[in-house]
């Protein structure tokens, strides 16, 4: 078998990469990764308190991103929580701030990180799972901080539309993505709710008003509440619990990915297996779904039906199922 060494230097070679990937290539090849100063962390905060100085909260955010990026690695490598990384890896991994003089700027090149997780996929994974797991974190990382539903216009840019089409596409094929990229988003919110009094803050390549900030982060100070988010979805993964099945879905009206739990008994036979047959065969399927859901954001859902046979007096019996062992199909 061949090994196909990749360097990626920017944004636009991993997404191309990732393209390359999701259309079927690296598959028979053993791949080799290399980040070459991409991509980074960059942050700036501007503001009376922030002067060559930093904060307690804004130093805890980055040590939230530091176990962040050690609890990815934890489950792209092992499978397992951050707890089994040795003392070895933790060091391999660790990463370090750059605090530029007479400002609260912050830098830090994360490709030392995503090398050492290309490394460890190499041996446990296909070439074509190494291109679209390791370089698709590091892809939908640096578009973690963009903050697009604040920050850009309705009409986007091609370029824009074509990414998000391979984001689909790309979680669609690793939907373990998607908890790792609501957890970057996460972080960077974090990082604004750790600097409420500052003017304007920079992440990445985005400049983030303060009026910005104050939209994002009242948005998670919303309370949530149960709401009915019927549409048409497609199923990107299916995995059987003890008394529940956990969905994740693909919402058709905005391109939106929803975890969902489904009690078991809650559908007919005809049901589950029209249910079935839009995983298997990648249709779509119009489901019923209860949601607790805060500003635009889903916390949690639960699926109470399909082609709207089902009433409003479900969404009591739509409460979270107790934790349980999982396969997955």
């Amino acid at each position: 078998m061949s090994t196909t060494v990749i360097k990626i230097e920017d944004e636009e070679s991993a997404w191309a990469h990732i393209q390359n990937a999701i259309n079927g290539q690296y598959n028979d090849q053993v791949v080799e990764l290399s980040f070459d100063n991409w991509p980074n962390f960059h942050a700036n905060v501007k503001g009376d308190r922030y002067n060559s100085t930093i904060t307690t909260s804004l130093m805890r955010s980055m040590l939230d991103l530091q176990s962040h990026l050690n609890r990815v690695y934890a489950e792209v490598i092992h499978g397992k929580s951050a707890n089994s990384l040795t003392q070895e890896e933790r060091n391999a991994l660790e990463i370090v701030f750059k605090v530029e003089e007479g400002s609260s700027e912050l830098l830090s090149n994360l490709s030392g990180f995503f090398t050492e997780m290309g490394k460890g996929a190499m041996e446990k994974m296909t070439g074509k799972q190494v291109v679209t797991v390791v370089i698709g974190v590091a892809a939908l990382w640096a578009a973690s901080s963009t903050y697009t539903a604040f920050l850009q216009n309705h009409e986007k840019e091609q370029a824009e539309k074509n990414r998000h089409e391979i984001t689909l596409q790309l979680i669609k094929q690793q939907p373990k993505l998607l908890q790792i990229q609501n957890e970057q988003v996460a972080i960077h919110t974090n990082i604004l709710k750790s600097v409420p009094d500052a003017v304007q803050v920079t992440l990445g390549d985005t400049v983030i008003s303060k009026d910005v900030i104050r939209t994002i982060t009242k948005q998670e100070r919303q309370t949530s509440e149960w709401k009915r988010i019927d549409d048409l979805y497609s199923i990107s993964s299916l995995k059987i619990k003890t008394e529940s099945y956990k969905i994740d879905v693909l919402r058709a009206s905005d391109g939106k990915f929803i975890a969902t739990e489904l009690p078991k008994g809650q559908l007919s036979i005809d049901e589950m297996d029209s249910l079935m047959k839009s995983f298997t065969k990648e249709q779509y399927i119009h489901l019923n779904i209860v949601g607790r859901v805060r500003g635009d954001t889903v916390t949690s859902a639960h699926i109470v039906g399909i082609n709207n046979k089902i009433s409003d007096n479900q969404v009591a019996k739509a409460e979270p199922q107790k934790p349980s062992s999982t396969k997955e199909i």
